[in-house]
């Protein structure tokens, strides 16, 4: 039975499918209507691949272009960054003369960083023995610009606060193509001398 069903199926004439034809015209009120048979002659034929589509909850037709994160491009797309100096202090040397009462500090200043360092210089901040900064100095290094590995020397006086004892802060800079660029700061402490005590011989008696 099945047999027959089959051989039935195979003997029915194939006919040919036709695509429809899809129809656009505009009415008297200027409403767009789309339709398969043409209402009025002047109807002209619509193509389907551009006629408009609705899509649910009020997204747009049109697929939005999203730029690639910088994570999906790869190496190609990483941000160049530019090479910045790294400037440090090699044990600074301070010491308060006598008996004019000047600080001084002097040492050297280094580059570690890739970039170049330019208009090197070192800010410095005197403290009094309560904890007030007292003033700042700015002292520039030579030579004036210095390159991944090279140094630069830097010496300067100010004067000392009243009191017994001061303290310091001294923290290089370094000019770059994006700004200034500080380093780790250095501290230190001196005692203030007033006088000169010149210690007395002691006498022998005979």
């Amino acid at each position: 039975m099945r047999t027959l069903v089959v051989i039935a199926c195979l003997s029915l004439p194939v006919l040919p499918v036709y695509a429809q034809d899809i129809y656009k015209w505009e009415d008297e009120k200027g409403v767009i209507h789309y339709g398969d048979k043409p209402p009025k002659a002047g109807a002209a034929p619509f193509l389907k691949d551009t006629a408009p589509f609705s899509t649910p909850g009020g997204q747009s037709a049109t697929p939005e272009t999203k730029e690639p994160s910088e994570s999906s491009r790869g190496r190609r797309g990483r941000v160049q960054r530019p090479s910045l100096p790294s400037p440090s202090l090699r044990q600074p040397k301070a010491w308060v003369e006598y008996p004019n009462g000047t600080f001084w500090i002097s040492g050297t200043m280094r580059n570690g960083g890739r970039g170049p360092c330019d208009a090197p210089a070192v800010e410095v901040a005197v403290i009094d023995e309560l904890g007030r900064v007292s003033g700042r100095i700015e002292l520039a290094a030579a030579p004036n610009g210095i390159n991944k590995g090279e140094a630069a020397q830097f010496s300067g006086s100010y004067s000392v606060p009243i009191g017994d004892k001061m303290s310091w802060e001294a923290t290089p800079r370094c000019g770059s193509t994006v700004g200034p660029i500080y380093g780790a700061r250095k501290r230190g402490s001196l005692r203030i001398p007033h006088s000169r005590i010149v210690p007395s011989k002691k006498l022998k008696t005979y």
